[in-house]
């Protein structure tokens, strides 16, 4: 149960398709390669073309939602992150749509159509605008863009296909959520005792920290006083506050802290582990004093399950686009010219 409470990785962030006002900007200062067709690019992905001014549009679109946002002064470092960013989005999503169809996935003709009469961005009283969306629309953004807008919302498509199916894979456990409570509402308060080992200045050897942790151990499970003990080999007993096991987590490290608490919460109030433990260059025997196991809402477990399956939806995503990213050939033309 206790491996289950590494932290789930941070939210992997989908490519959607914006559409803005008509309006036309420059693209300058970055190198780029054209393919045969003349389209200048930033990147290829499996031999596939990430046309400039896709890329252009999407830092403009990214600049203009952080001055919503009163960024208006963009550092050329900041500039340079976001820049990144949207090329790492474009990536990924051009790997999903690829990895999608390769799967089988397909975006229909009549799929497509109706995404388009939908959208409210080609519509006028409520109905579909075609003379718009054909002759105004869809040049601009062929423009704009250097790609077909039907085909990019066709891979936007495909990809979002796949990435539902991964969604679908991330199923919660009521042992998972169990494991969340008890990570949440647990507290324990503990006594320590923590010995530094060599080659620390004033470290102990491993097998003298080992006695001397073991004897603490004894004193304490007979009820003795260890003080005399300690203060003979320059050590003192630690009488902590009451922490939840994620708190202790960040005490004893995430991958220590396992063993440690996989015994305290084995044990009562008042017993002791049987042994120390090595964490990094100390020796540590801990005793528990208390425990405190708040209760759980119906409502507030729903809302852990919740938690957990989006984190492992985002842990599932990240994963294959790691994998995809791994397995495919690219070449990226995003080089700051001189």
């Amino acid at each position: 149960m206790l491996e289950q409470m590494r932290n789930l990785s941070s939210v992997f962030s989908k490519s959607l398709l914006g559409l803005i006002a008509l309006s036309f900007i420059l693209f300058y200062g970055y190198s780029t390669i054209s393919d045969k067709g003349g389209t200048a690019l930033v990147a290829k992905v499996n031999d596939q073309g990430i046309p400039a001014g896709k890329f252009a549009q999407g830092v403009e679109n990214q600049t203009a939602m952080l001055e919503q946002f009163g960024q208006t002064n963009i550092s050329p470092e900041m500039r340079q992150m976001l820049e990144n960013q949207v090329l790492q989005r474009l990536i990924a999503n051009t790997l999903f749509a690829q990895a999608a169809y390769s799967l089988g996935l397909r975006v229909p003709d009549v799929e497509l159509a109706r995404e388009i009469r939908q959208n409210p961005s080609f519509q006028k009283d409520g109905r579909f605008n075609e003379g718009f969306y054909l002759n105004t629309f869809k040049p601009w953004y062929q423009q704009q863009n250097g790609s077909d807008f039907e085909f990019d919302l066709r891979q936007d498509l495909l990809a979002d296909k796949l990435r539902k199916v991964l969604d679908s894979a991330a199923l919660v456990s009521a042992q998972e959520v169990e494991t969340q409570s008890l990570l949440q509402n647990t507290q324990l308060k503990l006594n320590k005792i923590s010995i530094p080992l060599q080659p620390q200045g004033g470290g102990k050897p491993l097998e003298e920290a080992k006695k001397l942790a073991q004897e603490w151990i004894a004193a304490k499970r007979d009820g003795k006083a260890a003080d005399a003990l300690l203060q003979a080999q320059g050590l003192k007993e630690e009488a902590g506050e009451p922490q939840s096991l994620v708190q202790l987590q960040g005490v004893f490290g995430r991958e220590d802290s396992l063993p440690v608490l996989g015994c305290l919460l084995a044990l009562k109030p008042g017993e002791v582990c049987e042994g120390p433990f090595q964490i990094k260059d100390t020796l540590v025997a801990v005793q528990l004093v208390e425990r405190k196991d708040a209760p759980v809402t119906p409502e507030a477990a729903e809302a852990m399950s919740r938690q957990l399956q989006m984190g492992q939806k985002s842990q599932i995503l990240a994963g294959v686009a790691d994998l995809l990213t791994k397995q495919a050939k690219i070449q990226t033309y995003l080089t700051p010219k001189k």
